[in-house]
């Protein structure tokens, strides 16, 4: 039986969590409380207290809402809209009906013409390809470059990128394994990001460059990081030869970036493509860099991701 899929909801504020049992029918969906008592939206009452807490905590519109509820096999996410289930719900539709699956790609076209906010839901109970080990944690000397002067994840928002020791060179040399929306926002107290040196963005093209993207840390300042686009799910275009060579480019600059600076890599939830280039740095350093202490083995390689970020599931099995 598959895992029903759970939203974590940080800035609602009288609900702490969504619950979607069958994500295109929201009258199996259920809420928890911020004082725990599950709820389910079948109760219209229950269904308008929430979408009505969920509009004003968040100060935006149902229409700019969208849950991602599925990945296909590329790592392509598919929306439903928040407003349509409220629909759905008011109107009392029938047993058959079913909410609307946005592709990806339509998303980011909306997202250019609106200010949308975008949830992920995953499983409330993954199953890890095996028991995570335990990353070794890289001391640092200076109290001032401790975790808990650059990374104090004092803010719920600050919980959603994950450290890979393996891969990291110092105090201000860290690989990052992130979503996208840890990078739009502004949390001056994550100060790891005002060492920002690069940024690998594993959804979307150059092509696709856009206006509004990052803001956190150096970000905001008059030398931002770099930026590489590369769309991973799009890869298998270009043929074993020209992935080999777009991947061999992200995992030079990695390095090269390394050396003095910090580097996120990201697509949207930061679980499939951006873990897939994450875990291909640790081949690259094996096999270019000759690097032996590093794992060669992609399972073992997904077992440290999953210590440090449990959420994340091989894919692309044709890029390692």
């Amino acid at each position: 039986m598959a895992a029903h899929l759970v939203v974590t909801l940080p800035e609602n504020q009288l609900y702490q969590a969504l619950t979607l049992q069958e994500p295109l029918d929201p009258r199996s969906w259920t809420v928890v409380r911020r004082l725990p008592s599950e709820h389910s939206l079948s109760d219209l009452r229950e269904a308008v207290s929430f979408f009505n807490d969920t509009s004003s905590s968040l100060g935006t519109s149902l229409r700019n809402i969208y849950i991602s509820v599925r990945q296909d096999g590329d790592g392509r996410h598919f929306f439903v809209s928040l407003s349509s289930a409220a629909e759905l719900l008011r109107d009392g539709a029938s047993v058959g009906d079913r909410l609307a699956e946005v592709p990806e790609a339509d998303m980011k076209a909306l997202r250019e013409r609106s200010d949308l906010t975008l949830w992920y839901a995953q499983a409330d109970a993954p199953a890890p390809i095996a028991p995570p080990v335990p990353a070794a944690k890289k001391p640092y000397e200076d109290p001032a470059l401790s975790d808990d002067v650059l990374c104090p994840r004092r803010s719920i928002w600050a919980t959603n990128y994950s450290l890979i020791p393996d891969l990291s060179l110092g105090a201000t040399q860290r690989l990052i394994l992130c979503d996208e929306n840890t990078l739009c926002r502004s949390m001056p107290e994550e100060r790891i990001f005002e060492h920002l040196a690069l940024i690998v963005n594993c959804h979307e093209s150059k092509a696709a460059k856009n206006r509004y993207r990052y803001r956190i840390g150096a970000c905001s300042t008059d030398k931002p990081p770099e930026v590489i686009y590369e769309a991973v799910h799009q890869w298998f275009s270009l043929g074993k030869e020209g992935m080999n060579q777009a991947n061999d480019a992200i995992q030079e600059g990695i390095w090269r970036h390394l050396q003095h600076g910090t580097v996120a890599v990201h697509c949207l939830a930061g679980i499939h493509r951006a873990a897939c280039i994450v875990a291909c740095h640790f081949l690259w350093r094996y096999y270019i860099l000759g690097h032996s202490e590093m794992p060669c083995d992609p399972k073992e390689i997904y077992r440290r991701l999953q210590a440090v970020r449990p959420a994340v599931q091989p894919a692309y099995p044709h890029v390692l």
